[in-house]
């Protein structure tokens, strides 16, 4: 092949040269060919692997006699290849290079006519989008060569360094793609392979020892792997390793794929990397993104577009504030370099407009922004003031401005705040119900006014004097200039009238209730009309929120809770309803209106605790393990103890799902809550561990786990407001209600146990002492960066567990008469989840969670289903898949239907398992016979043909329909249907028919898995031969298919016999049975004896045709003449369980075939081969 030609300064280094004449040399790799086992090819192949370089083996170099270049003219795989173009040179162009005076002419021209032949030989190829440059692109190549990944896996980056393993370390390069983590190494013939999925990672850390030096640690369930001596910068390294281990976790948590961003391409961008992949880019702007909007409290859909370095001018102090300006879809925002100095959120829907500021060639780089509150914004020292405009102006020309009434960013908690947000339009193509019409549009504490304190009001009217000068100083709303001043009066608690609005703005609710108007009005109206699971559980959980509160002692207070948990649940139902969420909800409730509350409880969930609110409530997980370590960190003496008396791991978990509202009086609670919106979950840690080392000394002293709760318990219940005793205030210092729903409580009611008037006789400490304790001693000790690396370590060791506990949990379902190994067992769910974790990853799947949520068992949809059917069992492995779906269908909706699973569950599959490849030959053929009688079997569905993965989803939701409505079924005799039943109204017909058709599910199932025999039905003509082509398909591809094939055709004739012989028989007896029906042992005598007709049966075996293409109707072989005419005969083929196991076990070949056993070990093993995901000897993790 030739090539550019190119300068080769050492043209005999690792290369030997074969033929050479005065201007041309051909040359051979070392260690190529017949030598490639020597000394050179292990040096040379090292130095490749090492170098990451591994040209092509031959190749052609020019040069003159009197020059010490050499020029790279050809390269080719093969010594054929490499011989007809140094046969051409010598022909075409030798003789030529003679009549030249000069060398350097001879080297111009040679060169010239090299690029000519390349020029001409390969054709115009397009230039590469500015994606991945061919450097990248040649190496994730390699890697999918390397490591037979399939084209679905892609390369993100890859990294030279040493992986640490005795004797000693190899050398080589890491390659991390989206779901595995790589390494390859090729020293002095010694290969070394790594494949470790994200998903089986439990622990990550950096490591810095005398071994292991400067090192990545990864750990796995059976195996610890180290990485050192990266040329890259190792952080960069650990940074995207974290982030993928990271998405892994979440894949298995949230059960989504990774979605690649094509808007990158077509953004307008300044100032990009080079040589780094699109997925590199993708991933760097999902990192950035996730921190942006962490930062500034935005929605999930928000991305980062960019970020420039600049001063915003602040009018409070007359000053220019360095920082940096961040850019994304639908919002500006400002954050100072010194922290906690400055920040300022700008949203775009309320820009009117942006402008030049300043004259630039003077120096003057400024913007200005204006919004349509009348505010301005001044920023200044702009790096590059064109292009920011040109962004800006990108940005604005797509954001939606909705300037109806109800968008708003100036909030009360007055009766006047946010009502349902809804236009004009929209109530006219959405009436409102009764529903609607019934939301809370105002705080509950205007509606049932409770007694305060005569000091708690006084310290409420000074905080209300301080917030009230802070807004005018600072701005108010979301646009507010947020500082340390600001930061100093959320510790010292927020005014009742102002805490609502402080908390939209701060938790970034504000943003969701202005870009969502009349979102909660709807999803009221269609929550509350869903009968579910959520919807139970929140009824029984309404009466035991915040019962202290008289509001909620009221179908008020009841109502409007109801409202927001069932709207919630509605708006997410991966979530749905989580115990905790009303004691939240509830005390929402109390400050802001419902609208109000209910977007507060959306960023609870989604932004400030991800996580915490499911059923198996990872994040508090999570978070109590951050909360063990920060223990053991910063109080190690009380950790120690607090570990020997196992109360690690467990002491703070209610804490942080209910923020503190479950240990003490709610109205302490609210102003833990007010720095936990401005501050996020440091506020809660900082809290628990100020709490538990002011009380160190007395945990220290206990002896037992109870002796230690019990003490915290009466210590959190201790806290309370101020340190004077409470004192009746009157009447006229309560806060006055609203008009229309006024309700009054007189001084001194008692109104719980823990309300504001309560005397309470073991004080602990005082709320405010306790926040400024916390804020002194952990406000500069702990960071946010440090809990979200916490929150990554522990999170991989959280969720692992947690698919521990699915697996354990799924092997605990499988009845003990199945007879598999424990471990081959194992080795199946971990297989079978890995599956279906890949087939998410690459979208090849939905995202349905396939760990039932309520067990934790593994679920395994129709799909998975055929696949492990057809690679597991002798029928499927045996069988054409395209010929053979009815047989899949009926197994999967024999398990779905009965155990009312589908997807079915783990436990379900291995039963399945058993009865076609373990169980002995009569339990085998009895639940072949069950697949093939009604109701499981209905011919009225049609029998699919084509190639099942593009048709299992519709033979599935076909066989569903079936089930699910047998009102399809007909009574025509040609059809698979249940007995027509006494004519009756529909509903009763139908749960007639659902209850007979249970009824008869559970006794097909008992029978296949009883140890006793239990009688079944008798199968008509349709059936059968649905049953024998089904046969006939499961063992198309087996090695003795012939011999099955003879001894199909004779089982098939003979069975057939038997059945048109009951048929003559009971159409003899129909005169009897005009007056009553013939005992049944009776009619089974007759059928036995036509078995035992010689005569009969061979006079149908030579006119009968094999019954697996057979269309005939059913003959009236009994019936002809007048007879048939007056007495139409009632005789029936039929066949029976008895007939069908006695003619089967007279076949060798049939014999044979039913009773293979499957080695599960081997056939898990086969499968992991065929699947390209694969597991190496240097991984123990499962690998599919």
């Amino acid at each position: 092949m030739w090539v550019k030609p190119e300068e080769v300064l050492i043209a005999g280094a690792f290369w030997v040269t074969e033929q050479t004449n005065m201007y041309f040399a051909m040359q051979k790799r070392r260690g190529h060919g017949h030598g490639k086992k020597g000394l050179a090819s292990l040096l040379v192949g090292t130095i490749d692997s090492v170098l990451d370089t591994k040209p092509p083996p031959y190749r052609i170099l020019h040069q003159t006699p009197n020059s010490e270049v050499y020029y790279l003219i050809a390269y080719a795989m093969t010594s054929k290849e490499i011989l007809e173009d140094w046969e051409w040179l010598n022909k075409n162009l030798l003789s030529t290079l003679f009549n030249f005076d000069h060398e350097d002419q001879i080297t111009e021209f040679v060169r010239c006519k090299i690029e000519s032949l390349v020029a001409h030989s390969q054709p115009s190829t397009p230039v590469l989008e500015d994606a991945e440059s061919q450097v990248f692109q040649a190496s994730s190549d390699k890697f999918h060569r390397l490591f037979e990944m399939p084209p679905e896996e892609k390369l993100i980056n890859y990294y030279p360094c040493c992986y640490l393993i005795k004797p000693f370390p190899r050398q080589g390069w890491l390659y991390l793609s989206l779901n595995h983590m790589c390494f390859y190494s090729y020293i002095f013939g010694g290969e070394t392979k790594i494949i470790l999925r994200w998903t089986d990672v439990i622990g990550l850390e950096k490591t810095n020892t005398y071994v292991a030096p400067q090192s990545i640690h990864v750990s796995t369930r059976h195996q610890d792997y180290y990485f050192s001596w990266f040329i890259t910068n190792k952080s960069e390294v650990f940074k995207l390793m974290s982030q993928l281990a990271n998405m892994a976790m979440r894949q298995l948590i949230d059960q989504e794929g990774f979605h690649e961003d094509t808007n990158l391409l077509s953004k307008l961008s300044k100032n990009l990397p080079k040589n780094k992949s699109y997925l590199k880019r993708d991933l760097d702007c999902r990192a950035h993104s996730e921190a942006f909007r962490a930062t500034f409290r935005l929605s999930p859909e928000e991305k980062l577009d960019g970020t420039i370095n600049c001063a915003m001018w602040t009018p409070f102090n007359k000053r220019h504030e360095k920082g940096t300006l961040y850019l994304s879809n639908n919002y500006v925002c400002f954050k100072s370099k010194i922290e906690d100095a400055l920040m300022v959120i700008i949203p775009l829907r309320d820009v009117l407009v942006i402008e030049n500021a300043g004259n630039q060639a003077a120096g003057e780089s400024t913007v200005l922004f204006t919004t349509k509150h009348k505010t301005s914004f001044l920023v200044s020292q702009v790096d590059d003031r064109d292009f920011l405009l040109q962004k800006l102006s990108e940005l604005l020309s797509k954001t939606h401005h909705n300037r109806s009434s109800g968008d708003s960013t100036s909030l009360s908690s007055s009766s006047n705040s946010f009502i349902l947000l809804e236009s004009a339009a929209d109530e006219e193509r959405n009436p409102r119900n009764s529903q609607c019409d019934q939301v809370l549009n105002q705080p509950l504490i205007d509606v049932f006014p409770m007694p305060i304190h005569g000091d708690v009001l006084e310290i409420e009217t000074n905080r209300y004097k301080k917030w009230t000068k802070h807004f005018e100083e600072y701005g108010r709303g979301v646009s507010m200039y947020r500082t340390s001043e600001t930061a100093e009066l959320i510790t010292k608690g927020i005014p009742d009238k102002f805490r609502a609005e402080v908390w939209l703005i701060f938790s970034g609710a504000i943003n969701d209730l202005s870009t969502h108007p009349g979102l909660y009005a709807k999803l009221v109206d269609q929550a509350l009309t869903k009968k579910n699971q959520a919807n139970d559980e929140i009824e029984r959980d309404l009466h035991r929120s915040l019962p202290e509160h008289p509001a909620f002692h009221e179908s008020i207070g009841i109502n409007a809770l109801r409202r927001i948990l069932s709207a919630y649940a509605y708006r997410n139902p991966q979530i749905g309803y989580c115990q905790a969420m009303n004691m939240i909800a509830s005390v929402l409730l109390l400050y802001c209106s419902e609208e109000e509350a209910f977007w507060l409880l959306v960023a609870i969930c989604e932004r400030l605790l991800p996580d915490y609110y499911n059923r198996r409530v990872v994040g508090a997980q999570v978070d109590q393990h951050v909360m063990d370590d920060l223990l053991e960190k910063h109080v190690p003496k009380l950790y120690a103890h607090l570990q020997k008396l196992g109360l690690t791991g467990m002491i703070c978990l209610s804490w942080f799902l209910t923020l503190f509202l479950s240990v003490m009086s709610y109205d302490c609670a609210v102003y833990i809550m007010d720095c936990f919106f401005y501050e996020g979950v440091k506020a809660a840690f900082q809290i628990a561990l100020t709490m538990l080392e002011m009380k160190e000394d007395a945990l220290l002293k206990c002896r037992d786990e109870g002796e230690a709760m019990q003490l915290l318990n009466e210590y959190l219940s201790g806290i309370y407001l101020i340190k004077e005793e409470p004192i009746d205030i009157g009447e006229d210092l309560s806060r006055t209600p609203s008009p229309p729903i006024a309700m009054t409580i007189p001084v001194g009611t008692p109104v719980g146990p823990k309300s504001r008037m309560e005397k309470s006789h073991n004080k602990s400490v005082a709320i405010s002492t306790l926040i400024y304790e916390s804020y002194r001693r952990f406000s500069t000790q702990l960071t946010r960066k440090e809990i979200e690396s916490l929150r990554l370590k522990y999170r991989l060791k959280v969720v692992q567990n947690l698919e521990e506990q699915s697996m354990r949990t799924a092997m605990r379902s499988i009845p003990k008469y199945v007879q598999f190994d424990k471990e081959e067992l194992q080795e199946l769910f971990l297989l079978l989840r890995g599956d279906h974790l890949w087939q998410v990853a690459c979208g090849a799947a939905s995202a349905l969670n396939s760990c039932d949520e309520h067990s934790g068992a593994q679920l395994i949809n129709a799909e998975q289903f055929r696949n492990a059917f057809i690679a597991f069992t002798p029928w499927g492995q045996n069988a054409n898949p395209n010929l053979a779906p009815l047989a899949f269908i009926c197994i999967f909706a024999l398990a779905s239907t009965y155990f009312k699973l589908d997807p079915i569950g783990f436990g379900e599959f291995v039963q399945v398992l058993y009865l076609t490849g373990k169980a002995d030959i009569t339990k085998k053929l009895m639940f072949f016979f069950i697949l093939h009688l009604p109701p499981l079997l209905d011919t009225t569905i049609e029998t699919p043909t084509l190639d099942l993965e593009d048709q299992t989803a519709e033979m599935a939701a076909e066989a569903s329909e079936f089930f699910c409505s047998v009102e399809t079924l007909t009574s025509e005799t040609d059809s698979l249907s249940l007995k027509s039943l006494s004519p009756t109204s529909n509903s009763s017909r139908t749960n007639s028919v659902d209850c007979r058709q249970s009824e008869e599910l559970s006794t097909f199932r008992n029978a296949a898995v009883s140890e006793t025999t239990i009688p079944l039905p008798e199968m008509n003509q349709t059936h059968f031969i649905a049953m024998w082509k089904t046969l006939y398909d499961i063992f198309m591809q087996h090695k003795n298919e012939q011999e099955l094939y003879h001894a199909v055709v004779k089982v098939g004739t003979l069975l057939t016999s038997l059945g048109d012989a009951g048929k003559i028989l009971k159409s003899a007896l129909h005169p009897i049975t005009n007056r009553g029906a013939v005992e049944e042992s009776k009619v089974e005598d007759a059928v036995d004896c036509a078995s035992e007709l010689p005569g009969v049966l061979n006079s149908r075996k030579q006119n009968l045709s094999l019954p697996l293409n057979s269309d005939r109707s059913q003959e009236n072989v009994g019936a002809t003449g007048d007879f048939a005419e007056k007495h139409p005969p009632p005789g029936e083929f039929k066949i029976t369980f008895e007939q069908f196991v006695a003619s089967v076990l007279t076949e060798t070949p049939l014999d044979d075939f039913f009773n293979e056993k499957i080695d599960l070990k081997n056939s898990i093993e086969r499968f992991r081969s065929k699947r390209l995901l694969r597991h190496t000897s240097l991984s123990s993790s499962p690998e599919y």
